[in-house]
């Protein structure tokens, strides 16, 4: 993926390391960074937080904010790259994913295809973005993976 690769060379010229926690594409951006050969200088470590509780337990996600927002909000994806970020070395960025993949699980306010995007880099707060995307689970979460790769390219 040309995305990923793209990525790669950004983090390597910055001597930058990732880490991902994703909920929505289940690995899929870990497994587009790790397909490309030289990931292993910049690819530190990965979380597959599916549940809300998965969220809590690795990525340290407070249960009142996932209470209170939603699994697929600005707020958790946030708290998911601030908890991923602890106890690791200063050059690290980090993605976070969470969003509803479909075909079921939405609803008025939080329709299929709604996925939020949280990104961290060493020299800024962490930030969040929300994307509506359309097709099939498997179309939402490339689109969502795409969208991933890119948002520290454009940061």
């Amino acid at each position: 993926m040309k995305q990923a690769e793209q990525l790669i060379n950004h983090l390597k010229q910055q001597r930058w390391q990732i880490r991902c926690v994703e909920s929505c594409t289940a690995g899929g951006l870990t497994a587009a960074i790790g397909a490309i050969p030289g990931a292993s200088e910049v690819l530190d470590r990965s979380w597959v937080t599916y549940s809300n509780q998965a969220k809590h337990e690795e990525v340290h996600v407070p249960l009142e904010t996932l209470e209170t927002f939603g699994a697929v909000s600005q707020e958790v994806v946030t708290a998911m790259v601030n908890g991923a970020v602890q106890g690791c070395i200063q050059h690290t960025l980090v993605l976070a994913i969470s969003g509803i993949a479909g075909p079921s699980g939405g609803t008025k306010d939080k329709p299929v295809g709604t996925v939020w995007i949280g990104l961290k880099t060493p020299n800024k707060e962490a930030t969040a973005q929300c994307f509506h995307f359309q097709g099939s689970r498997q179309d939402v979460q490339q689109q969502a993976i795409k969208a991933a790769l890119t948002m520290p390219l454009q940061a």
